[in-house]
Protein backbone atom coordinates (compact mmCIF):
# COMPACT_ATOMS: atom_id res chain seq x y z
CA UNK A 1 0.00 0.00 0.00
CA UNK A 2 1.49 3.19 -1.42
CA UNK A 3 1.83 5.77 1.03
CA UNK A 4 -0.43 9.65 0.30
CA UNK A 5 1.34 11.92 -0.90
CA UNK A 6 2.87 15.11 0.41
CA UNK A 7 1.23 18.66 0.16
CA UNK A 8 4.36 19.46 -1.13
CA UNK A 9 4.46 16.81 -3.72
CA UNK A 10 1.20 17.63 -4.50
CA UNK A 11 1.79 21.39 -4.94
CA UNK A 12 4.63 20.39 -6.98
CA UNK A 13 2.01 18.15 -9.23
CA UNK A 14 -0.57 20.92 -9.73
CA UNK A 15 -0.19 22.66 -13.37
CA UNK A 16 0.40 26.34 -13.08
CA UNK A 17 -2.42 26.85 -15.34
CA UNK A 18 -4.54 25.62 -13.04
CA UNK A 19 -3.27 27.99 -10.33
CA UNK A 20 -3.42 30.60 -12.33
CA UNK A 21 -7.43 29.77 -12.70
CA UNK A 22 -7.82 29.94 -9.22
CA UNK A 23 -6.22 32.89 -8.54
CA UNK A 24 -8.27 34.56 -10.82
CA UNK A 25 -11.12 32.63 -9.61
CA UNK A 26 -10.43 34.27 -6.21
CA UNK A 27 -9.95 38.04 -7.01
CA UNK A 28 -13.18 38.17 -8.81
CA UNK A 29 -14.95 36.64 -6.00
CA UNK A 30 -13.30 39.81 -3.86
CA UNK A 31 -15.22 43.28 -3.64
CA UNK A 32 -14.07 45.70 -5.57
CA UNK A 33 -11.86 48.33 -4.51
CA UNK A 34 -12.87 51.06 -2.85
CA UNK A 35 -16.37 49.74 -3.12
CA UNK A 36 -16.60 47.64 0.25
CA UNK A 37 -17.02 50.11 3.86
CA UNK A 38 -20.81 51.52 2.00
CA UNK A 39 -21.80 47.91 2.03
CA UNK A 40 -20.66 47.07 4.98
CA UNK A 41 -22.07 50.13 7.00
CA UNK A 42 -25.49 49.28 5.38
CA UNK A 43 -25.46 45.74 6.04
CA UNK A 44 -24.46 46.42 10.00
CA UNK A 45 -27.11 48.78 10.59
CA UNK A 46 -24.42 51.33 11.99
CA UNK A 47 -22.27 54.16 10.66
CA UNK A 48 -19.05 54.60 12.92
CA UNK A 49 -17.77 57.89 12.77
CA UNK A 50 -14.71 59.39 15.25
CA UNK A 51 -15.33 63.16 16.51
CA UNK A 52 -13.60 65.12 18.88
CA UNK A 53 -14.75 65.50 22.77
CA UNK A 54 -11.82 68.37 23.33
CA UNK A 55 -12.66 71.29 20.90
CA UNK A 56 -15.99 73.25 21.63
CA UNK A 57 -18.23 74.25 20.01
CA UNK A 58 -17.21 71.54 17.09
CA UNK A 59 -16.76 68.44 19.38
CA UNK A 60 -17.19 68.29 23.37
CA UNK A 61 -19.49 66.61 26.30
CA UNK A 62 -22.19 67.68 27.46
CA UNK A 63 -23.06 68.26 31.30
CA UNK A 64 -24.28 64.86 30.97
CA UNK A 65 -21.49 63.49 29.63
CA UNK A 66 -22.81 63.07 25.97
CA UNK A 67 -20.82 63.79 22.68
CA UNK A 68 -22.17 67.08 21.21
CA UNK A 69 -21.00 70.07 18.87
CA UNK A 70 -21.13 71.26 15.25
CA UNK A 71 -19.25 68.21 13.90
CA UNK A 72 -21.38 65.85 15.75
CA UNK A 73 -24.41 67.44 14.20
CA UNK A 74 -22.91 66.53 10.94
CA UNK A 75 -22.22 62.86 11.79
CA UNK A 76 -25.77 62.40 12.99
CA UNK A 77 -26.93 64.05 9.79
CA UNK A 78 -24.69 61.82 7.71
CA UNK A 79 -25.87 58.64 9.02
CA UNK A 80 -29.79 60.07 8.91
CA UNK A 81 -29.19 60.22 4.58
CA UNK A 82 -27.30 56.69 5.15
CA UNK A 83 -30.42 55.24 6.79
CA UNK A 84 -28.44 53.83 9.56
CA UNK A 85 -27.92 54.60 13.00
CA UNK A 86 -24.88 56.84 14.78
CA UNK A 87 -22.02 55.48 17.22
CA UNK A 88 -19.51 58.05 18.06
CA UNK A 89 -15.92 57.49 19.02
CA UNK A 90 -14.01 60.07 20.95
CA UNK A 91 -10.65 61.20 18.82
CA UNK A 92 -8.13 63.33 19.32
CA UNK A 93 -5.76 65.74 17.13
CA UNK A 94 -2.92 62.87 17.56
CA UNK A 95 -5.00 59.54 16.72
CA UNK A 96 -7.98 60.91 14.32
CA UNK A 97 -6.34 59.14 11.35
CA UNK A 98 -5.17 56.56 13.11
CA UNK A 99 -8.36 55.02 14.41
CA UNK A 100 -9.50 55.36 9.89
CA UNK A 101 -6.22 53.13 9.33
CA UNK A 102 -7.27 50.67 12.23
CA UNK A 103 -10.71 50.18 11.26
CA UNK A 104 -11.89 52.05 14.33
CA UNK A 105 -14.35 54.17 12.78
CA UNK A 106 -16.10 54.58 8.83
CA UNK A 107 -15.33 58.26 8.81
CA UNK A 108 -13.81 60.66 10.97
CA UNK A 109 -15.22 64.76 11.64
CA UNK A 110 -12.82 65.84 13.62
CA UNK A 111 -11.44 69.53 12.62
CA UNK A 112 -8.97 67.96 10.12
CA UNK A 113 -7.12 70.66 8.11
CA UNK A 114 -7.06 69.47 4.14
CA UNK A 115 -3.64 68.73 3.60
CA UNK A 116 -1.49 66.89 1.15
CA UNK A 117 0.70 65.29 4.25
CA UNK A 118 -2.60 64.12 5.26
CA UNK A 119 -3.82 63.15 1.82
CA UNK A 120 -1.20 60.57 1.61
CA UNK A 121 -2.21 58.79 5.03
CA UNK A 122 -6.49 58.90 4.59
CA UNK A 123 -8.91 59.78 1.92
CA UNK A 124 -9.73 63.84 2.47
CA UNK A 125 -13.62 64.16 1.22
CA UNK A 126 -13.97 66.94 -1.58
CA UNK A 127 -15.89 69.61 -0.95
CA UNK A 128 -14.49 70.51 2.38
CA UNK A 129 -16.96 71.55 5.15
CA UNK A 130 -15.61 74.39 6.89
CA UNK A 131 -12.18 76.53 7.21
CA UNK A 132 -10.07 78.08 10.13
CA UNK A 133 -7.05 80.38 10.30
CA UNK A 134 -5.57 82.54 12.60
CA UNK A 135 -7.31 84.89 14.43
CA UNK A 136 -6.59 87.51 16.99
CA UNK A 137 -8.70 87.50 20.37
CA UNK A 138 -8.93 91.23 21.34
CA UNK A 139 -10.15 92.69 24.63
CA UNK A 140 -13.21 94.42 24.74
CA UNK A 141 -11.93 97.95 24.03
CA UNK A 142 -10.09 97.10 21.48
CA UNK A 143 -10.97 99.27 18.52
CA UNK A 144 -8.51 97.36 15.74
CA UNK A 145 -9.70 97.26 12.07
CA UNK A 146 -6.53 96.24 9.80
CA UNK A 147 -4.22 93.47 10.78
CA UNK A 148 -1.53 95.94 9.33
CA UNK A 149 -2.63 98.79 12.86
CA UNK A 150 -0.09 95.71 14.76
CA UNK A 151 2.87 96.31 12.91
CA UNK A 152 5.61 96.26 15.36
CA UNK A 153 3.05 95.69 18.34
CA UNK A 154 3.33 93.04 20.78
CA UNK A 155 0.92 90.07 20.65
CA UNK A 156 0.77 86.82 22.05
CA UNK A 157 1.26 83.62 21.01
CA UNK A 158 1.36 80.03 21.47
CA UNK A 159 5.02 78.61 21.31
CA UNK A 160 5.23 75.83 18.30
CA UNK A 161 2.43 77.27 16.39
CA UNK A 162 2.99 76.95 13.26
CA UNK A 163 1.90 80.06 11.53
CA UNK A 164 4.14 81.94 14.75
CA UNK A 165 7.11 83.20 11.85
CA UNK A 166 5.21 83.39 9.08
CA UNK A 167 2.62 86.47 10.94
CA UNK A 168 5.02 87.73 12.66
CA UNK A 169 7.17 88.16 9.43
CA UNK A 170 4.32 89.40 7.37
CA UNK A 171 3.05 92.28 9.68
CA UNK A 172 6.68 92.77 11.57
CA UNK A 173 4.69 91.49 14.74
CA UNK A 174 6.60 91.18 18.55
CA UNK A 175 5.22 87.89 19.48
CA UNK A 176 5.31 87.41 23.19
CA UNK A 177 5.55 83.50 23.58
CA UNK A 178 3.83 81.53 26.08
CA UNK A 179 3.40 77.82 27.01
CA UNK A 180 -0.32 77.31 26.43
CA UNK A 181 -3.58 79.47 25.57
CA UNK A 182 -4.21 80.13 28.97
CA UNK A 183 -1.40 82.11 30.22
CA UNK A 184 -1.42 84.03 26.42
CA UNK A 185 -5.04 84.93 26.89
CA UNK A 186 -4.40 86.11 30.44
CA UNK A 187 -1.80 88.73 29.04
CA UNK A 188 -3.98 89.74 26.97
CA UNK A 189 -6.45 89.97 29.83
CA UNK A 190 -3.79 92.41 31.33
CA UNK A 191 -3.09 94.23 28.60
CA UNK A 192 0.70 92.55 28.23
CA UNK A 193 -0.18 92.18 24.50
CA UNK A 194 -2.50 93.14 22.25
CA UNK A 195 -4.14 90.35 21.62
CA UNK A 196 -3.66 86.32 21.27
CA UNK A 197 -2.56 84.84 18.02
CA UNK A 198 -4.48 81.48 17.49
CA UNK A 199 -6.92 79.39 15.42
CA UNK A 200 -9.64 80.93 15.08
CA UNK A 201 -12.51 78.03 15.86
CA UNK A 202 -10.38 77.59 18.88
CA UNK A 203 -10.85 80.99 19.58
CA UNK A 204 -14.75 80.93 18.99
CA UNK A 205 -14.69 78.48 21.57
CA UNK A 206 -13.40 79.82 24.13
CA UNK A 207 -15.40 83.47 23.46
CA UNK A 208 -18.57 81.00 24.66
CA UNK A 209 -17.26 80.63 27.81
CA UNK A 210 -18.37 83.42 30.57
CA UNK A 211 -15.00 83.92 31.27
CA UNK A 212 -14.08 85.17 27.71
CA UNK A 213 -17.81 86.24 26.67
CA UNK A 214 -17.13 89.78 26.33
CA UNK A 215 -13.65 89.58 24.20
CA UNK A 216 -13.96 89.44 20.45
CA UNK A 217 -12.34 88.71 16.84
CA UNK A 218 -12.41 92.06 15.29
CA UNK A 219 -9.81 91.19 12.35
CA UNK A 220 -10.99 88.58 9.62
CA UNK A 221 -8.63 85.53 9.96
CA UNK A 222 -5.63 84.53 8.06
CA UNK A 223 -4.02 81.86 6.35
CA UNK A 224 -7.11 80.08 5.60
CA UNK A 225 -7.05 76.11 5.59
CA UNK A 226 -10.02 73.79 4.67
CA UNK A 227 -11.43 71.20 6.92
CA UNK A 228 -12.01 67.75 5.26
CA UNK A 229 -13.71 64.53 6.11
CA UNK A 230 -12.03 61.55 6.39
CA UNK A 231 -12.44 57.74 5.42
CA UNK A 232 -10.08 55.44 4.97
CA UNK A 233 -7.20 55.28 2.30
CA UNK A 234 -8.52 52.53 0.59
CA UNK A 235 -11.86 54.00 -0.08
CA UNK A 236 -10.27 56.49 -2.34
CA UNK A 237 -12.56 56.88 -5.97
CA UNK A 238 -14.95 54.40 -3.89
CA UNK A 239 -18.92 54.36 -3.02
CA UNK A 240 -18.12 55.60 0.20
CA UNK A 241 -15.93 58.41 -1.40
CA UNK A 242 -18.63 59.48 -3.60
CA UNK A 243 -21.54 59.56 -1.18
CA UNK A 244 -19.92 61.28 1.57
CA UNK A 245 -18.48 64.33 -1.23
CA UNK A 246 -22.29 64.05 -2.24
CA UNK A 247 -23.81 64.82 1.21
CA UNK A 248 -21.37 68.09 2.03
CA UNK A 249 -22.51 69.39 -1.62
CA UNK A 250 -26.04 69.40 -0.23
CA UNK A 251 -24.62 71.13 3.11
CA UNK A 252 -23.69 73.57 1.18
CA UNK A 253 -26.54 73.82 -0.97
CA UNK A 254 -29.38 73.52 1.61
CA UNK A 255 -27.77 75.93 3.94
CA UNK A 256 -27.10 73.00 6.56
CA UNK A 257 -23.63 74.60 7.64
CA UNK A 258 -24.98 77.90 8.48
CA UNK A 259 -27.83 76.63 10.24
CA UNK A 260 -25.33 74.78 12.28
CA UNK A 261 -23.06 77.60 12.86
CA UNK A 262 -25.94 79.96 14.11
CA UNK A 263 -27.12 76.99 16.58
CA UNK A 264 -23.74 77.07 17.98
CA UNK A 265 -22.78 80.05 18.22
CA UNK A 266 -19.82 80.75 15.58
CA UNK A 267 -18.80 83.92 14.22
CA UNK A 268 -20.35 84.02 10.23
CA UNK A 269 -17.69 82.09 8.38
CA UNK A 270 -16.86 83.80 5.13
CA UNK A 271 -15.71 80.67 3.70
CA UNK A 272 -19.35 79.13 4.39
CA UNK A 273 -20.95 82.31 2.70
CA UNK A 274 -18.75 81.97 -0.18
CA UNK A 275 -19.16 77.77 -0.47
CA UNK A 276 -22.63 77.98 -0.62
CA UNK A 277 -23.37 80.78 -3.40
CA UNK A 278 -20.71 78.48 -5.26
CA UNK A 279 -22.38 75.65 -4.90
CA UNK A 280 -25.48 76.80 -5.27
CA UNK A 281 -24.48 78.60 -9.24
CA UNK A 282 -25.67 77.33 -11.96
CA UNK A 283 -25.23 77.37 -15.82
CA UNK A 284 -27.14 78.32 -18.64
CA UNK A 285 -29.10 75.03 -18.90
CA UNK A 286 -30.21 75.50 -15.18
CA UNK A 287 -27.99 72.94 -13.98
CA UNK A 288 -25.66 73.29 -11.07
CA UNK A 289 -22.27 74.69 -11.82
CA UNK A 290 -20.49 72.51 -9.41
CA UNK A 291 -21.80 68.88 -10.57
CA UNK A 292 -19.99 65.55 -11.04
CA UNK A 293 -18.44 65.11 -14.20
CA UNK A 294 -18.52 61.87 -16.58
CA UNK A 295 -15.57 60.89 -14.40
CA UNK A 296 -17.13 61.46 -11.27
CA UNK A 297 -14.83 64.28 -10.06
CA UNK A 298 -16.03 67.38 -9.74
CA UNK A 299 -15.53 71.11 -11.68
CA UNK A 300 -11.75 72.34 -11.31
CA UNK A 301 -13.25 75.51 -9.83
CA UNK A 302 -15.41 73.88 -6.83
CA UNK A 303 -12.63 72.03 -5.52
CA UNK A 304 -9.43 73.07 -3.20
CA UNK A 305 -7.21 74.63 -5.42
CA UNK A 306 -4.22 73.65 -3.44
CA UNK A 307 -4.63 69.96 -4.84
CA UNK A 308 -5.12 71.39 -8.63
CA UNK A 309 -2.50 69.55 -11.19
CA UNK A 310 -1.59 70.51 -14.40
CA UNK A 311 -3.96 68.09 -16.11
CA UNK A 312 -7.15 69.39 -14.49
CA UNK A 313 -6.68 72.97 -15.87
CA UNK A 314 -6.25 74.76 -19.41
CA UNK A 315 -4.63 77.72 -20.39
CA UNK A 316 -2.13 79.40 -18.33
CA UNK A 317 -2.70 78.05 -15.43
CA UNK A 318 -1.80 74.73 -16.85
CA UNK A 319 1.58 75.94 -18.40
CA UNK A 320 1.86 77.50 -15.20
CA UNK A 321 1.50 74.31 -12.94
CA UNK A 322 3.28 72.43 -15.14
CA UNK A 323 5.96 73.94 -15.09
CA UNK A 324 6.04 73.82 -11.39
CA UNK A 325 5.59 69.87 -11.15
CA UNK A 326 8.33 69.68 -13.56
CA UNK A 327 10.91 72.17 -12.49
CA UNK A 328 9.92 73.39 -8.85
CA UNK A 329 9.55 76.86 -10.00
CA UNK A 330 6.28 78.16 -9.16
CA UNK A 331 5.44 81.54 -10.85
CA UNK A 332 1.69 81.78 -9.03
CA UNK A 333 2.05 85.53 -10.28
CA UNK A 334 1.70 84.69 -13.88
CA UNK A 335 -0.85 82.11 -13.98
CA UNK A 336 -3.12 82.94 -11.20
CA UNK A 337 -5.57 84.96 -11.38
CA UNK A 338 -5.68 86.95 -8.08
CA UNK A 339 -2.10 87.17 -7.55
CA UNK A 340 -1.30 88.21 -11.31
CA UNK A 341 -3.86 91.35 -10.23
CA UNK A 342 -1.69 92.09 -6.90
CA UNK A 343 1.42 91.71 -8.47
CA UNK A 344 1.19 93.66 -11.80
CA UNK A 345 -1.04 96.56 -8.56
CA UNK A 346 2.74 95.86 -6.56
CA UNK A 347 4.08 97.18 -9.87
CA UNK A 348 1.93 99.85 -10.79
CA UNK A 349 2.31 101.17 -7.01
CA UNK A 350 6.06 100.78 -7.05
CA UNK A 351 6.59 102.80 -10.36
CA UNK A 352 4.26 105.49 -9.04
CA UNK A 353 6.52 105.70 -5.90
CA UNK A 354 9.19 105.49 -7.82
CA UNK A 355 8.31 108.46 -10.12
CA UNK A 356 6.75 110.22 -7.34
CA UNK A 357 9.91 110.04 -4.70
CA UNK A 358 12.34 110.67 -7.82
CA UNK A 359 10.41 113.97 -9.03
CA UNK A 360 9.32 115.14 -5.51
CA UNK A 361 13.02 114.73 -4.31
CA UNK A 362 14.27 117.16 -7.45
CA UNK A 363 11.39 119.77 -7.01
CA UNK A 364 12.44 119.93 -3.16
CA UNK A 365 15.64 119.85 -3.52
CA UNK A 366 15.86 123.30 -5.99
CA UNK A 367 13.31 124.67 -3.93
CA UNK A 368 15.51 124.64 -0.73
CA UNK A 369 18.43 125.72 -2.61
CA UNK A 370 16.78 128.61 -4.03
CA UNK A 371 15.29 129.52 -0.11
CA UNK A 372 19.10 128.67 0.96
CA UNK A 373 20.59 131.14 -1.44
CA UNK A 374 18.15 133.50 -2.70
CA UNK A 375 16.72 134.59 0.91
CA UNK A 376 18.09 137.07 3.71
CA UNK A 377 21.11 134.95 5.32
CA UNK A 378 19.16 134.61 8.93
CA UNK A 379 16.36 133.01 6.38
CA UNK A 380 18.77 130.87 4.46
CA UNK A 381 20.55 129.61 7.36
CA UNK A 382 17.60 128.57 8.75
CA UNK A 383 16.55 126.45 5.77
CA UNK A 384 19.83 124.58 6.35
CA UNK A 385 19.44 123.68 9.61
CA UNK A 386 16.19 122.25 8.61
CA UNK A 387 17.60 120.29 5.59
CA UNK A 388 20.54 119.10 7.77
CA UNK A 389 17.98 117.72 10.10
CA UNK A 390 15.92 115.69 7.47
CA UNK A 391 19.07 114.50 5.65
CA UNK A 392 20.45 113.09 8.94
CA UNK A 393 17.46 111.79 10.05
CA UNK A 394 16.91 107.86 8.80
CA UNK A 395 13.83 108.13 6.41
CA UNK A 396 11.99 105.07 7.70
CA UNK A 397 12.06 106.90 11.49
CA UNK A 398 10.34 110.04 9.51
CA UNK A 399 7.62 107.75 7.88
CA UNK A 400 6.85 106.30 11.68
CA UNK A 401 7.08 109.82 13.23
CA UNK A 402 4.68 111.41 10.91
CA UNK A 403 2.47 108.10 10.35
CA UNK A 404 1.83 106.89 13.84
CA UNK A 405 2.61 109.98 15.78
CA UNK A 406 1.28 112.82 14.28
CA UNK A 407 -1.01 110.88 12.43
CA UNK A 408 -2.24 109.02 14.90
CA UNK A 409 -2.67 112.08 17.29
CA UNK A 410 -4.38 113.80 14.46
CA UNK A 411 -6.91 110.88 13.54
CA UNK A 412 -7.64 111.05 17.42
CA UNK A 413 -8.43 114.91 17.68
CA UNK A 414 -9.61 115.73 14.21
CA UNK A 415 -10.61 111.97 12.99
CA UNK A 416 -8.54 112.75 9.37
CA UNK A 417 -6.66 109.77 8.33
CA UNK A 418 -3.09 110.69 6.72
CA UNK A 419 -2.44 108.90 3.45
CA UNK A 420 0.55 106.19 4.27
CA UNK A 421 1.33 106.38 0.47
CA UNK A 422 1.92 110.24 0.34
CA UNK A 423 3.91 109.98 3.73
CA UNK A 424 6.23 107.84 2.30
CA UNK A 425 6.67 109.93 -0.74
CA UNK A 426 7.19 113.40 1.21
CA UNK A 427 9.40 111.79 4.07
CA UNK A 428 11.92 110.12 1.29
CA UNK A 429 11.40 113.35 -0.82
CA UNK A 430 12.60 115.58 2.37
CA UNK A 431 15.15 113.28 3.03
CA UNK A 432 16.83 112.61 -0.57
CA UNK A 433 15.46 116.63 -1.26
CA UNK A 434 17.48 118.13 1.42
CA UNK A 435 21.05 116.02 0.15
CA UNK A 436 20.24 117.37 -3.36
CA UNK A 437 20.12 120.86 -2.01
CA UNK A 438 23.67 120.31 0.05
CA UNK A 439 25.02 119.14 -2.97
CA UNK A 440 23.73 122.84 -4.94
CA UNK A 441 24.47 124.79 -1.85
CA UNK A 442 28.29 123.28 -1.91
CA UNK A 443 28.39 123.97 -6.09
CA UNK A 444 26.86 127.44 -5.55
CA UNK A 445 29.98 128.45 -3.04
CA UNK A 446 32.50 127.20 -5.46
CA UNK A 447 31.01 129.57 -8.17
CA UNK A 448 30.88 132.18 -6.38
CA UNK A 449 34.73 131.45 -5.34
CA UNK A 450 35.55 131.36 -8.95
CA UNK A 451 33.14 134.29 -10.05
CA UNK A 452 32.19 136.76 -7.18
CA UNK A 453 28.32 138.64 -7.38
CA UNK A 454 27.27 135.86 -9.31
CA UNK A 455 23.80 135.62 -9.12
CA UNK A 456 21.94 132.11 -9.14
CA UNK A 457 18.08 132.31 -10.32
CA UNK A 458 16.52 129.40 -11.49
CA UNK A 459 18.76 128.71 -14.52
CA UNK A 460 21.74 128.75 -12.69
CA UNK A 461 20.86 126.62 -10.04
CA UNK A 462 19.88 124.38 -13.22
CA UNK A 463 23.14 124.31 -14.25
CA UNK A 464 24.93 123.86 -10.85
CA UNK A 465 22.60 120.48 -10.81
CA UNK A 466 24.05 119.94 -14.36
CA UNK A 467 27.80 120.48 -13.04
CA UNK A 468 27.03 118.05 -10.34
CA UNK A 469 24.89 115.70 -12.06
CA UNK A 470 27.47 112.32 -10.85
CA UNK A 471 26.33 113.58 -7.35
CA UNK A 472 22.42 114.23 -8.20
CA UNK A 473 21.84 110.95 -10.27
CA UNK A 474 23.47 108.79 -7.68
CA UNK A 475 20.78 110.52 -4.96
CA UNK A 476 18.05 109.75 -7.32
CA UNK A 477 18.83 106.55 -7.81
CA UNK A 478 18.96 105.74 -4.05
CA UNK A 479 15.50 107.27 -2.77
CA UNK A 480 14.47 104.96 -6.23
CA UNK A 481 15.92 102.12 -4.24
CA UNK A 482 14.66 103.19 -0.57
CA UNK A 483 10.84 103.49 -2.09
CA UNK A 484 11.29 99.37 -0.73
CA UNK A 485 10.47 100.61 2.74
CA UNK A 486 7.36 101.72 2.14
CA UNK A 487 6.05 98.17 2.66
CA UNK A 488 6.59 98.67 5.89
CA UNK A 489 3.76 100.80 6.76
CA UNK A 490 1.66 98.54 4.37
CA UNK A 491 1.74 100.25 1.72
CA UNK A 492 1.12 97.97 -1.47
CA UNK A 493 4.03 98.14 -3.53
CA UNK A 494 5.53 94.90 -4.80
CA UNK A 495 8.04 93.75 -1.92
CA UNK A 496 4.74 93.85 0.03
CA UNK A 497 2.81 91.67 -2.56
CA UNK A 498 5.68 89.20 -3.13
CA UNK A 499 6.07 88.73 0.68
CA UNK A 500 2.23 87.58 0.98
CA UNK A 501 2.98 85.28 -1.92
CA UNK A 502 5.92 83.88 -0.33
CA UNK A 503 3.75 83.24 2.85
CA UNK A 504 1.10 81.38 0.77
CA UNK A 505 3.12 79.31 -1.01
CA UNK A 506 6.75 79.35 -0.04
CA UNK A 507 8.37 79.97 -3.17
CA UNK A 508 11.29 82.02 -1.74
CA UNK A 509 13.70 81.35 -4.04
CA UNK A 510 11.21 82.46 -7.15
CA UNK A 511 10.08 85.40 -5.59
CA UNK A 512 13.37 86.72 -4.63
CA UNK A 513 14.81 86.10 -8.16
CA UNK A 514 11.87 87.79 -9.30
CA UNK A 515 12.21 90.86 -6.86
CA UNK A 516 15.71 91.30 -7.75
CA UNK A 517 15.70 91.46 -11.72
CA UNK A 518 12.75 93.69 -11.49
CA UNK A 519 14.50 96.22 -9.45
CA UNK A 520 17.71 95.58 -11.46
CA UNK A 521 15.42 96.75 -14.79
CA UNK A 522 13.76 99.27 -12.75
CA UNK A 523 17.21 101.31 -11.83
CA UNK A 524 18.72 100.98 -15.17
CA UNK A 525 15.42 102.45 -16.19
CA UNK A 526 16.02 105.78 -13.92
CA UNK A 527 19.38 105.61 -15.00
CA UNK A 528 18.49 105.57 -18.85
CA UNK A 529 15.72 108.55 -18.27
CA UNK A 530 18.09 110.70 -16.27
CA UNK A 531 21.34 110.44 -18.55
CA UNK A 532 18.79 111.37 -21.15
CA UNK A 533 17.62 114.61 -19.30
CA UNK A 534 21.04 115.77 -18.75
CA UNK A 535 22.03 115.20 -22.30
CA UNK A 536 19.21 117.12 -23.21
CA UNK A 537 19.89 119.92 -20.36
CA UNK A 538 23.53 119.88 -21.83
CA UNK A 539 22.72 120.29 -25.20
CA UNK A 540 20.67 123.30 -24.77
CA UNK A 541 23.01 125.01 -22.46
CA UNK A 542 25.78 124.47 -25.67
Amino acid sequence: MKAAPSWVSLLRRTPRRAWAAACCLVLVALPAYGSGQLEAIRQRGVLVVGVKTDYPPFGMLSSAAVQEGFEHDLAADLAARLGVQLRTVGVSSTNRLQVLDDGRVDVTIATLGDTAERRQIATLVEPDYYSSGVALMTRPDSNLQHWSELRGQTVCAIQGSYFNRTMALRYLLNLQIYANGRDAKMAVRDARCRGWLFDNTAIAGDLLSPEWHDYQIRLPPELMTPWAIAIARSERGGALERLVGDTVAQWHRQGTLLALERKWGLPPSPFLAQMQVLWNEKDADGRYLCRRQADGQWPVVCRNQIFVMSADVVGLRRWGLRLYEKTGINLTYIYDDYERREFLHGIAMTLALTFSCVTGSLLLGIALAWLALRTPPAIGAAVRSVALVMRMTPPLLQIYVLLFGVGSAVAARWGLQFSAFWIVVLCLSAYTGSGLMHILDNEAREAWRSTPGLVLDLPGLLHLMGRSSASVTASLVNVAKATMIASAVAVPELLSVSTSIIAEHGNVATMMNTLMLFFVLLIFGVLHVLRRLQSRGDHERA
